[in-house]
């Protein structure tokens, strides 16, 4: 959830470096900010503030250590007190996920005057505390991680040892090699101007980082640990804005070539997760958020083109159907990050009953990916805004394609979906995206809209709903369009914005029943029809029209967001990874 980073080497910038660094992860998290540097004398100053680091310019003691923070906030509110590092002692500390069992460990613990309300400061607490018993740092670090019931990623700084330990259980860490340096981050893009050479921490694993060397080891036992070097194909181009006013927009252009990428896998692998899903007798789809909208869409297409039916389950409501979870059973887990606290938990109960588990999430190297018995990476590439875009339509292409491929109609599928990516190529230039600000304008002062789809893009106007309230704030739902009339109806006046997707008879004639209580009616759909009021073009991508039809529903949130004066890249109260439950 946070954005966590830290630099360790022949420098005297770091301070500088891991600024740099947080504001790259910022879309992890932007309740508030704090670096903490090791000075040349060896004590540990701290910078902290409430708000967005992506605005600070603070100039740091010259350093070749530091750590920082940027805060998404759980435990106690959003304060100078509350944000990272938190310092006891000699421990200066910063922290990712949740201490699920705090308290009860606060109230056993030393006596200590808590300065804030969070769980972090409890974790150094315990690690000073330890310190002072004579507890080396790593076995410090050891110790209270036995104490710690949740999921966490640890950055740690100990006055008069040099270097910096790191431990993770569930959270992500990720390590950067440099030449004469070591990063260590919670996503890749933190360091990518300064190596795409990494290291993969895992569960119950620790790293202790002094410049260039680095030594792994267990949580567990301190048994030291070897770690092989890998190259990331990621660009740094890929991981900026460019010319682009916002990451949103620019991801959303970038599908041009993300849904081509996604597809573009070996027949082998594709196959390989299709056995796994012909192997069981039962399939549960499980996901959180735009995630899980795409996993609905893949409903419909399996329905079609495989004719199987498959569950889709939202991942926090799954335990009510873990009882019918068994060695029979396959768990998709469709995930961007491949972090999601909620899903992992799923999927840790669900292979113990023997379950297999195929994942599709954006991130190789993620705990989802590295636990999956079979992993479809969606390669859309880094995607930074917190509204997804392009790795939804990634995930719906990987998801249409394994569709196609369970009904022995690979290769059909690939030839749709290479039209749907020409098709969004020509879809998305200057001129179009003009057209949708032009239909924001005229109703970014609207406090409601409604959507409306049938089908497979019924989970299209759930999805659109989300996207418009994520960045724009406006109260917006989605219905199935047969379902209007059993309720919804009621909430429709003169001016109400309706966002029709689709343009087959029943949904127009649903429209046409919103049209007659005064709806104004947006279009989107590849036929104009006489009811609407705007006309939003969507090519006719057959099959999987759904895929294409989001993209317009992205650019017209993104715009509603821009007119009314807010950040699309990072709406309130949201974060990227969603690492806590």
């Amino acid at each position: 959830m946070c954005g966590i980073f830290a630099v360790s080497g022949e420098t005297s910038d770091a301070g500088m470096r891991v600024l740099e660094g947080l504001k790259k992860l910022e879309y992890r998290g932007y309740d508030s900010w704090g670096i903490a540097v090791r000075a040349p004398e060896g004590h540990v100053p701290i910078e902290k503030e409430i708000g967005k680091i992506s605005h600070v310019e603070q100039v740091f003691v010259d350093a070749h250590e530091a750590i920082g923070h940027s805060r998404w906030a759980t435990h106690g509110g959003v304060t100078r007190e509350n944000a990272h590092p938190h310092q006891v002692g000699r421990v200066t500390l910063v922290h990712n996920g949740i201490f699920e069992n705090y308290k009860e460990v606060k109230e056993e613990g030393p006596d200590h005057a808590f300065l804030s309300e969070t769980d972090t400061e409890v974790i150094a607490v315990m690690i000073n505390h330890l310190l002072e018993e004579g507890k080396s740092s790593e076995e410090a670090l050891r110790t209270a991680a036995e104490k710690i019931i949740g999921r966490f990623a640890l950055l740690v700084m100990i006055e008069g040892i040099s270097g910096i330990l790191a431990a993770r259980r569930g959270s992500p860490l990720i390590i950067g090699r440099g030449e004469e340096e070591t990063f260590i981050a919670s996503d890749i893009p933190a360091f990518l101007a300064h190596t795409n050479v990494v290291n993969y921490l895992d569960d119950d694993e620790m790293v202790h980082i002094d410049g260039a060397k680095v030594q792994f080891s267990s949580l567990q036992t301190g048994e030291l640990i070897e770690k092989r070097n890998i190259e990331v194909p990621w660009k740094v181009e890929e991981a900026e804005k460019g010319d682009y006013p916002h990451f949103m927009i620019k991801e959303i252009f970038e599908q041009k070539e993300t849904i081509a990428r996604a597809i573009n896998h070996e027949d082998a692998l594709v196959e390989e997760a299709i056995e796994l899903l012909q192997s069981c007798n039962g399939v549960y789809f499980v996901a959180c958020g735009t995630a899980h909208k795409a996993a609905m869409a893949a409903e419909y297409f399996f329905a079609k083109f495989s004719h199987r039916k498959i569950n889709v389950v939202p991942a926090s409501e799954m335990p009510s159907f873990e009882q019918f979870i068994n060695e029979k059973t396959a768990i998709v887990a469709v995930s961007q990050s491949g972090e999601t606290a909620d899903l992992l938990e799923i999927l840790e109960r669900g292979q113990k009953k023997g379950a297999k588990v195929l994942a599709m999430t954006n991130v190789e190297s993620s705990t989802i990916a590295r636990i999956a018995d079979v992993h479809l990476p969606i390669n859309a590439g880094p995607e930074k805004a917190v509204a997804s875009t392009k790795a939804t339509t990634a995930q719906m292409a990987i998801l249409f394609l394994l569709a196609c491929a369970d009904g022995n109609r690979m290769n059909e599928g690939r030839q749709i979906l290479r039209s749907v990516s020409g098709n969004i190529n020509d879809l998305l230039n200057p001129r179009y995206e003009d057209l949708v600000r032009t239909v924001a304008q005229e109703i970014m002062n609207h406090s409601t809209l409604f959507i409306i789809g049938r089908g497979s893009l019924y989970p299209m106007a759930l999805e659109a709903a989300i996207k418009i309230q994520e960045v724009s704030y406006i109260h917006a739902q989605g219905f199935p369009a047969g379902e209007i009339k059993h309720g919804p109806i009621a909430l429709i006046e003169e001016g109400t914005a309706c966002l029709v997707l689709g343009d087959d008879q029943e949904t127009l004639s649903n429209a046409t029943e919103l049209k007659s209580r005064g709806a104004m009616i947006i279009g989107v759909s590849t036929t104009q029809a006489d009811i609407f009021d705007h006309w939003l073009r969507v090519p006719d991508c057959g099959g999987a029209q759904s895929i294409a039809t989001v993209v317009p529903i992205q650019i017209l949130a993104y715009h509603l967001a821009v007119l009314r004066g807010l950040d699309p890249d990072m709406p309130r109260n949201l974060a990227k990874s969603v690492t806590v439950k």
